[in-house]
């Protein structure tokens, strides 16, 4: 078995694969936890381009390894929808683009629910996203859920 950490997004997924799967299998296992499509995923380690084809082994990688993702952009798509879900709301249909910035999402849900951004928490993948990312870099794809808190100073 193979531990592997990816690297190229806010989210760093672990996955642990036998050595003699392929690296195409590799990138199945990333599409189900980060939903980016095979298509979508290049993956790296030390700069060369892992071929689909190849198997873990071949690339001695040891016990564990880093790679780096790297995500193609989406090209028919300008804009897609996130569902934002809260304890007691959800949010349906907030248009975005992958390049929008975590900061703009939370003036969207602003706009559309009538709480104030800097009370928005919003978290993918069970990472905590900072306004200053696209969405991109937490993997935000057309239909990805968004989990949102709030938090309220009283100071």
């Amino acid at each position: 078995m193979v531990f592997f950490v990816i690297v190229g997004g806010q989210v760093k997924p672990e996955i642990e694969m036998p050595s003699h799967a392929t690296i195409l299998q590799l990138k199945r296992k990333i599409e189900e936890i980060v939903k980016i499509t095979v298509s979508r995923q290049t993956l790296r380690y030390n700069g060369n381009v892992l071929e689909n084809n190849k198997a873990i082994s071949e690339f001695r990688f040891g016990n564990s390894a880093t790679l780096d993702l790297s995500v193609q952009p989406l090209t028919q798509l300008r804009k897609f929808p996130v569902f934002v879900n809260s304890d007691d709301r959800e949010f349906m249909d907030i248009w975005v683009k992958e390049r929008t910035l975590v900061a703009s999402l939370k003036r969207k849900i602003e706009k559309h629910g009538g709480i104030l951004a800097k009370h928005v928490n919003l978290y993918h993948l069970a990472t905590k996203m900072e306004d200053d990312f696209p969405l991109s870099a937490y993997y935000i794809y057309p239909g990805s859920d968004v989990e949102m808190t709030v938090s309220i100073d009283h100071t």
